[in-house]
């Protein structure tokens, strides 16, 4: 019934944020598909090179709300043997991810999100050529001929600045088509937003932050854009960070099982998108303001103590509404 509109960007897009964590990590080889990694640590005051084993993965979630983002897809990094000369990369995760997701969903409007990793060329072609938008974050790092081709232009300028705006009331600028200045084919639109905030000192402190978009900016849409932007750090920090940290323990090894370790994985965001649904749709949660630790037992304790009905079985055949706020 259209309940999920409102999180759709300018109206029409899809937020979809990528971002990848790590699962697994073991001292010596688990399997044949272990991402291996050198690390140079001191003992008996000499130097050595220590291999260390461990399982990433990359995740699509979906935008639905600002209290639900689950997962649309999950893409596996991993090395496809043991003689494989270079480790597989986010990178590479993210290529396969996007064209399944593009098989998958082929009429669905997509605006990708994901940090200064995925602010490269290969993605933002991708993008382009399945008639996505995309918003990435920009760092001098990762795309340094586009920041200073943005700096020129700021400074001769050419940079349009609207103030007042966002949640703390800081600034925003924005350049269209910076890409013709830096000589890159890829759509490069940049904005950024900054703003003061006060540290427990008593001093002030700068927060600014970038993107790079292949969506025409303007005044109008500047805000909505800086919001959208910032968003998708709540992937890693009420997503990941939820998982690992909260009721989910996704780090935790149930199984040595490669196999048995991804279904596990994959189970985990099943049950994170139900969980999801019940917080934001139950009101009585709300009100007694406990943790998602505290109301995932109890929902468990009340599966082991209340007995299941005829009545409640002959709901599991009725359509069911869940109404959110």
């Amino acid at each position: 019934m259209k309940s999920f509109n409102r999180a759709r960007l300018m109206g029409k897009y899809w937020r979809i944020i990528i971002d990848g964590t790590g699962l697994f990590y073991f001292k010596e080889k688990h399997c044949g598909n272990c991402l291996v990694t050198t690390i140079t640590r001191e003992e008996d005051g000499k130097e050595i090179k220590v291999k260390r084993y461990y399982h990433k993965v990359l995740e699509a979630k979906l935008v639905l709300s600002a209290d639900i983002m689950i997962s649309l897809d999950t893409e596996f990094i991993e090395n496809e043997n043991e003689e494989v000369s270079k480790n597989d990369c986010e990178i590479n995760a993210a290529k396969r991810l996007l064209e399944r997701l593009r098989k998958d969903y082929p009429k669905l409007p997509i605006c990708l999100q994901g940090d200064a990793l995925y602010a490269a060329e290969s993605i933002m072609k991708i993008c382009n050529k399945n008639h996505w938008k995309y918003i990435l974050t920009q760092k001098e790092t990762r795309q340094k001929v586009l920041a200073e081709s943005y700096e020129w232009i700021q400074k001769s300028g050419g940079a349009r600045k609207v103030g007042r705006i966002g949640r703390e009331s800081g600034d925003g600028e924005y350049i269209n088509h910076v890409e013709d200045v830096a000589g890159k084919e890829e759509t490069a639109n940049m904005y950024r937003y900054w703003y003061e905030a006060e540290k427990e000192d008593g001093e002030t402190e700068i927060h600014e932050y970038q993107w790079i978009t292949n969506i025409e900016l303007t005044e109008r849409n500047l805000e909505e854009m800086i919001e959208a932007g910032r968003g998708r750090w709540r992937i890693e920090n009420e997503g990941f960070n939820n998982q690992k940290n909260g009721i989910y323990d996704i780090e935790h090894l149930n199984s040595r099982d490669s196999n048995a370790m991804k279904n596990h994985y994959l189970i985990t965001q099943i049950a994170d998108i139900v969980m999801q649904l019940y917080l934001s749709w139950s009101p009585l949660i709300k009100d007694i303001n406990q943790s998602i630790k505290n109301t995932s037992s109890r929902l468990l304790e009340s599966f082991r103590r209340q007995p299941v009905t005829n009545e409640d079985v002959s709901y599991i055949k009725r359509y069911t509404t869940i109404y959110l706020e």
